[in-house]
């Protein structure tokens, strides 16, 4: 009677993961694994898999250096185990850094694309980057930029509600609650700012005085008091034209917040891991930098014209940076 012996449980696991890599790799059909001459039939799948098992049982490195391209982040990690007690360790930890990097650089391209992608989407839709909803997530920078200079008019158009037909007493009542969220976020910004620009002036007084180490802590409410009346206090008349270059500064900016991850209440995961968003013309290629290498801010919709002699954001950024009101004013900003 023939006695059974069990693999050990390492062997089974590691046949398992083995077994699943020669699936995958025998599916696809971008991999060459035999030469052959014209009018030979094409290789079985069992034939791709008997190449394939034999490349690796005779060296895992030359299966790497073959097939390592074609693998996933997960399946280049299973040859870590061939990185320590191996005649070819030190080779395979090299050559499977270099594709794990590789893996890591294309996956960072891919995210920034399907970002990218449904911002597109998301402007032509005009709800999450209208300009009340842009608001309502940096209320501070709005204000700074776009807010100060509105008519009350304009105001007063802005925070109407839209009441129609369709609008339910729930709607009205859960904007009104957004609204008092913003105005509440505005405020705790503001602060944080003060106690930013408070600690930026101790630091430069304690530098330059260093003996002198005296507390107020009893004016402090007075202090911040006065400082956020600075904040809200009247400011020059702008023209349309810089009003219009202020508001591209706070659209761009928004973009760039999205497309970095720095909206804290978006789901980026029905992004980050949503094939749809996928651009198959531009599948290798970083469309957000594409973006911003040859778009303006409020062009993003539109397609990059291929033969610009210069990027058009650049031209935006320096007519921004190089004017004398709007330079003078991002120095008042920061001396508030």
């Amino acid at each position: 009677m023939e006695v059974e012996v069990d693999q050990p449980v390492g062997e089974v696991a590691e046949q398992i993961d083995r077994d699943q890599i020669m699936n995958d790799l025998t599916n696809n059909e971008e991999i060459c694994f035999k030469s052959q001459q014209r009018g030979e039939s094409d290789l079985t799948k069992q034939e791709k898999t008997d190449i394939a098992l034999e490349i690796y049982n005779k060296s895992k490195l030359n299966f790497l250096v073959r097939f390592g391209k074609y693998l996933q982040k997960n399946q280049l990690q299973f040859f870590q185990q061939f990185t320590e007690n191996c005649d070819e360790s030190s080779e395979i930890t090299i050559v499977l850094k270099e594709f794990l990097e590789s893996v890591k650089k294309d996956g960072q391209i891919n995210v920034r694309n399907r970002r990218f992608e449904a911002l597109k989407q998301m402007v032509q839709e005009d709800s999450y980057f209208s300009e009340i909803e842009m608001m309502k997530r940096n209320p501070l920078l709005y204000e700074q930029l776009i807010g100060q200079y509105l008519t009350e008019e304009e105001r007063k158009e802005r925070h109407k509600i839209n009441v129609d037909e369709q609008s339910t007493l729930v709607k009205v009542l859960l904007e009104g609650i957004e609204r008092d969220d913003a105005k509440k976020k505005k405020e705790q910004q503001e602060e944080d700012e003060i106690g930013m620009m408070q600690e930026e002036e101790d630091s430069e007084d304690s530098d330059e005085f260093p003996a002198l180490q005296p507390t107020y802590s009893q004016w402090g409410e007075f202090d911040e008091d006065r400082k956020i009346k600075s904040v809200k206090k009247s400011r020059k008349k702008i023209t349309s034209e810089e009003q219009e270059l202020l508001k591209e500064e706070f659209v761009s900016s928004m973009y760039q917040n999205f497309l970095d991850g720095k909206d804290e209440d978006f789901d980026y995961n029905s992004v980050d891991n949503n094939d749809k968003y996928d651009n198959t013309e531009m599948k290798e290629y970083d469309e957000e930098d594409k973006y911003f290498d040859s778009e303006e801010p409020e062009t993003v919709t539109q397609a990059a014209e291929p033969e610009e002699s210069e990027d058009e954001l650049d031209i935006f950024m320096s007519a921004l940076n190089q004017n004398p009101f709007v330079s003078q004013l991002s120095k008042d900003i920061q001396n508030l």
